[in-house]
């Protein structure tokens, strides 16, 4: 490690102690420490603006007249940008953030700026904020869908460019990006991209999975190998990093990061753990490590539903199944009401936190952590949907019935199949609960319309209309 490295994380160790005395402005100091010594570092970089979200109690704005304060700052962005000064550019955008974290401008300045000087891992960052908190913003879409191809992240970029196809469906030139991309994602999907003939890539066989970490204990051992020359492993060129540098937080992130990726979570675990023991039991990267453990429960549930699945009539199988389930919803119940504590601000988490609550049929609890989540935009349309089944199975029908309808305003069975019927299912039977036949009618027509076979909705369709609904012969 050089000194650069370990100053970094000497300012690491006393900004997440300052955050555990939740001294927010120490914190932030020696986060920014460490972000002036490894400007490429991302968790340092995360770790300092979820500080400064924190100072502000998560409000959302920032300080107070954040808009006025910013105005100098904003003007020295543009002229870093006229004159491509993009190390002061980035420079002025942080400080911008120290002002208004959720300064959605900003974060695309820092993006761009971080890009221009090559730092892309933090560019990536600071754009997907950027869109995070200004979704139907067209030049960040634009910016982060263009980053995103340009690194040959295809799927990600795809996503980015249907966005903006829906926000400018007439643009001809986003159409035909779009096009280009999936194109692009296919070919490198099968296995295309170096081959000379489509005969070549059906010929060339799979290498036998190699376990980088065994391989390279046995080259410390003396034993014979087929050594991968640096960069051809990934997860190799980790673990001789790891064994060079073992107080590098950063690296223990990244593997673990690589095996979560290709579900090798016991190997991420213990990748997790190092990691927290040389942060000093960070608690961003503590989340991280229940999260893991999360995954590896909801395998364990998957397969053991599986085996109650095909032994129907064996009951301790299709019993420890069920008791796997609910051990399963507790302990994501525990993680999201830990994760909700500690970023308060994050309407994803509640509403990720509303659906194991509803699952655990505490309607009481979830109903106001819905009326937050809707808030956020992306969420907004499946978050009205259960806060109105949440009223429903409270016996508050009226209050359910408004939900449903506000959340169909502007939804279509397209973009949110499963929300929308569930919507017009819900309102059908209250309608129906209510005697009002032909508004149950009209929603049960609805879901009909999209998917035949729903749930009982043909049947009480027919009910309601009487004999076999009018069939023509």
């Amino acid at each position: 490690m050089n000194d650069r490295e370990k100053g970094a994380q000497d300012w690491f160790r006393k900004g997440t102690e300052a955050m555990n005395h939740k001294n927010w402005g120490y914190a932030i100091e020696s986060f920014d420490k460490s972000c002036r010594l490894m400007p490429e570092n991302l968790l340092y970089r995360q770790m300092k603006h979820g500080c400064i979200r924190k100072s502000y109690g998560d409000n959302g704005t920032g300080a107070k007249m954040a808009g006025m304060r910013l105005m100098g700052v904003k003007g020295r962005i543009k002229k870093a940008r006229m004159s491509k000064d993009w190390k002061s550019l980035e420079a002025a955008a942080e400080e911008g953030l120290m002002t208004n974290p959720w300064d959605a401008q900003l974060m695309y300045d820092l993006g761009d700026a971080c890009d221009q000087q090559g730092n892309k891992e933090i560019a990536k960052y600071a754009l997907e904020k950027a869109v995070e908190l200004d979704k139907d913003n067209v030049d960040f879409n634009r910016r982060l869908g263009d980053f995103l191809y340009a690194r040959e992240d295809f799927k990600g970029a795809e996503k980015y460019f249907e966005r903006l196809q829906k926000l400018r469906p007439n643009d001809g030139d986003i159409r035909m990006i779009l096009n280009r991309i999936r194109a692009q994602s296919t070919i490198v999907r099968g296995g295309y991209e170096n081959a000379e003939s489509t005969k070549e890539v059906k010929v060339e066989q799979p290498a036998a999975p190699v376990n980088a970490y065994e391989e390279d204990r046995r080259a410390r051992k003396g034993q014979s190998r087929a050594a991968d020359a640096p960069g051809e492993s990934a997860e190799a060129d980790l673990l001789h990093a790891i064994r060079k540098d073992p107080q590098n937080l950063n690296l223990y992130l990244k593997l673990a990061d690589l095996y979560k990726s290709s579900m090798e979570l016991g190997k991420a675990q213990e990748q997790l753990n190092k990691a927290l023991e040389v942060s000093n039991n960070n608690s961003d990267i503590r989340e991280q490590l229940q999260e893991v453990q999360l995954m590896m429960l909801r395998k364990d549930v998957s397969e053991a539903e599986e085996r109650a699945r095909k032994n129907p009539t064996k009951e301790r199988i299709v019993e420890k199944a069920k008791t796997m389930k609910e051990e399963l919803l507790a302990k994501e119940i525990e993680f999201f009401t830990h994760s909700v504590e500690l970023h308060p601000a994050d309407l994803r988490k509640k509403f990720e936190l509303a659906q194991r609550l509803f699952a655990a049929k505490q309607y009481s609890k979830v109903i106001p952590l819905l009326q937050q989540a809707v808030a956020n935009p992306t969420i907004k349309s499946e978050a009205l949907v259960l806060l109105g089944e949440s009223f429903a199975k409270d016996g508050k029908l009226d209050l359910g019935r408004r939900q449903f309808e506000k959340a169909l305003e502007g939804m279509n069975a397209q973009d949110r199949p499963d929300a929308f019927k569930n919507a017009h299912y819900w309102l059908g039977r209250i309608y129906e609960k209510a005697g009002k036949t032909d508004q149950a009618v009209s929603h049960y027509g609805e879901i009909l319309a999209v998917d035949y076979d729903y749930k009982d909705v043909r049947k009480r369709m027919e009910d309601l209309e009487g004999g076999d609904g009018g069939m023509v012969e």
